[in-house]
């Protein structure tokens, strides 16, 4: 098990809800996408769901009537960056710009949240204290949302050669990680059509459709419930020091 020290410069790293918190946190990065966001707000309404979105300003900023939409039915939406670039091989400066930039536009929907739920693209630097300070230094009282499980939504569009596959795939990866020993409480990690260069892109709406409708559709066989992921209250002492 990987333990990273730092001088109590920590910032909550979260892969749970809090204690006594037993909905899943669904959170999908990347969004909005337009061809595919709008299905999935709908899967989420008929199932009386609600999931937690960390949008990227560059695709927001082509669909910010899907950044008002996603806020009127009442799901939570932070930043991403801009674009989608490693920010922990950026200097501070870069990685403080493209979130105030972000979370300037989606400022223009809700009120910007207290506190922040940082979720870096593809989480880069969550171990390193640079990161931790350039995030403190832009928002304080931050939070960084890392996951307890992942769909692997990312690997599925390349191993899929019809809309019909990707439906079964879906339901496999769903399977899985709802059957987790795990999974009450857990935040988990899914995508609006991950950004990336990978075979059969032209399927990757229809993956990220068919994995919410998977999930939500086990996660009610387990008798679980979706709700946004919610901040910690608190951090204790020793996790400032250790991660």
């Amino acid at each position: 098990m990987q333990v990273s020290v730092s001088p109590g410069m920590w910032l909550p790293v979260l892969r749970t809800q809090p204690p006594g918190n037993d909905a899943v946190a669904i959170t999908i990065d990347d969004a909005p996408m337009p061809d595919s966001l709008p299905a999935m707000l709908d899967v989420l309404d008929r199932h009386n769901a609600k999931a937690t979105f960390f949008m990227s300003g560059c695709r927001a900023i082509l669909a910010e009537e899907l950044v008002q939409e996603t806020v009127r039915r009442g799901h939570a939406v932070y930043g991403h960056g801009w674009e989608h670039v490693r920010l922990d091989r950026e200097k501070p400066e870069r990685l403080i710009a493209d979130f105030d930039r972000c979370e300037t536009l989606l400022a223009k929907y809700r009120p910007t949240p207290s506190a922040y739920l940082v979720r870096m693209p593809y989480n880069g630097g969550y171990r390193k204290i640079a990161v931790h300070r350039a995030i403190r230094r832009w928002m304080p009282g931050s939070q960084i949302a890392h996951w307890r499980l992942s769909t692997e939504d990312h690997l599925i569009s390349p191993r899929c050669a019809s809309a019909a596959e990707v439906e079964a795939a879906c339901r496999v990866e769903a399977r899985r990680v709802v059957s987790s020993a795990a999974i009450k409480g857990a935040i988990v990690l899914m995508h609006d059509q991950p950004i990336n260069e990978r075979p059969n892109g032209h399927l990757k709406a229809a993956v990220t459709v068919a994995l919410m409708e998977a999930l939500l559709v086990e996660l009610a066989a387990a008798k679980l419930r979706a709700g946004v992921l919610v901040p910690h209250a608190s951090q204790s002492l020793l996790s400032r020091f250790f991660l």
